[in-house]
C-alpha cells in the first residue's frame, strides 16, 4: 500500500516532526498516523433497519378448515354469470379483450397463490414436527445412554452410598401417612360444609326483613322519610335510628359508658347472650 493519501494539498507548506515525506494530511486527520490494516477485509455490518413489521396475517386458521378446498376457492373466484365478449362494433375493442383476460388472470393467480401458499405450509409443518420428533428422540437417547466409561474411572472416590440413585426410596411410612393427610384434608371440608351451611341458615332467618318488593320498599321509604317540614332526619336535634338522621354518632367510649349505666342495655346484653346459648342447643339461628 502506498503511503501517499489522495486528499486535499495543504497550502502552506509546514515542516512535520517526523521523517516521513508526507505532508498532505494534517495532524487534525484520523488519517495522520499509519495503522496497518488486515489483508481479509471485514464483514460489512448489516444495516439496521428501523421501526418493526407487522405480524402476518393468519390464512389458513384452524377454525377455517375448508380453506384453500375447492368450493372455498369456487366462492372466492366466481366465474362470470355470463360469458364476455368482446364487442367488436365498441369504440375500444382492445381495452375490453385486456380487461377480461386481466379478470381472468386474476382469478387464477388468487387459485394458485392459495394452492401455493397452503403447500408451503404444510411442508413447513411437516418439517418443523419432522425436527421436534428428531430432537425428542435425541434427547431420551442422551439421558437413558448408560455413564461413560471414561467419566466412571476418573472420578474421584465417593462412597457408593452417597452417589445419586436412580431409583425411589423405599418409604415404610408412606401408608401411615397418607392415612393421617386424608383425615386431615376430611376434617378441613367438613368444617368449611359446617361453615357454609351455617352462613345459609343465617341468611334464610335474616331474609325475612329483607325487601323483595316494591310494596316493601315503598313502606320502607314512607316510614323513614314521612311527609311534613318538621321531621326528626331534617333536624339536628336528635340522632335517629337510619344514616340520614342529622346529629353526631356515638363513640366507643360512650357506648360502654352508657351499657355500664343503663339497666336496658344490660338486659340487652342478658338477651343476646341466652339467644346465643339457645342458638347452640338448638343447632340453629333464633
Amino acid at each position: 500500500m502506498s503511503a501517499i493519501r489522495y486528499s486535499r494539498t495543504a497550502r502552506v507548506q509546514v515542516r512535520s516532526f517526523t521523517t516521513s515525506p508526507n505532508l498532505r494530511v494534517g495532524p487534525e486527520s484520523p488519517h495522520f498516523v499509519d495503522i496497518p490494516q488486515v489483508l481479509q477485509p471485514t464483514n460489512a455490518s448489516k444495516p439496521r433497519v428501523k421501526g418493526t413489521l407487522p405480524v402476518p396475517r393468519e390464512l389458513f386458521p384452524s377454525r377455517r378448515t375448508d380453506k384453500p378446498g375447492k368450493m372455498y376457492l369456487d366462492a372466492v373466484t366466481p366465474a362470470p354469470k355470463t360469458e364476455r365478449k368482446v364487442n367488436v362494433k365498441s369504440s375500444d375493442p382492445e381495452k375490453q379483450a385486456f380487461k377480461i383476460k386481466m379478470a381472468e388472470l386474476r382469478r387464477e393467480n388468487l387459485r394458485d397463490g392459495l394452492e401455493g401458499l397452503y403447500k408451503r405450509k404444510t411442508s413447513a409443518e411437516a418439517i418443523m414436527s419432522h425436527r421436534s420428533r428428531e430432537n425428542q428422540k435425541r434427547r431420551e437417547s442422551v439421558l437413558r445412554q448408560p455413564e461413560p466409561e471414561d467419566e466412571r474411572l476418573t472420578r474421584s472416590s465417593i462412597v457408593q452410598a452417597m452417589q445419586s440413585q436412580k431409583h425411589v426410596l423405599a418409604d415404610p411410612n408412606r401408608e401411615e401417612r397418607l392415612a393421617i393427610s386424608k383425615a386431615r384434608v376430611e376434617a378441613r371440608e367438613a368444617e368449611k360444609s359446617a361453615e357454609r351451611q351455617d352462613d345459609l341458615h343465617s341468611l334464610y332467618m335474616s331474609a325475612r326483613t329483607f325487601i323483595t318488593t316494591e310494596e316493601q320498599l315503598t313502606a320502607e321509604i314512607d316510614r323513614v322519610f314521612p311527609d311534613g317540614e318538621n321531621t326528626a332526619w331534617r333536624n339536628d336535634c336528635q340522632p335517629g335510628e337510619n344514616i340520614w338522621n342529622l346529629g353526631t354518632p356515638p363513640t366507643v367510649q360512650s357506648i360502654v359508658n352508657e351499657s355500664r349505666k343503663s339497666e336496658v342495655a344490660r338486659w340487652d346484653v342478658l338477651q343476646g347472650r341466652v339467644k346465643k346459648l339457645g342458638e347452640q342447643l338448638t343447632g340453629g339461628k333464633l
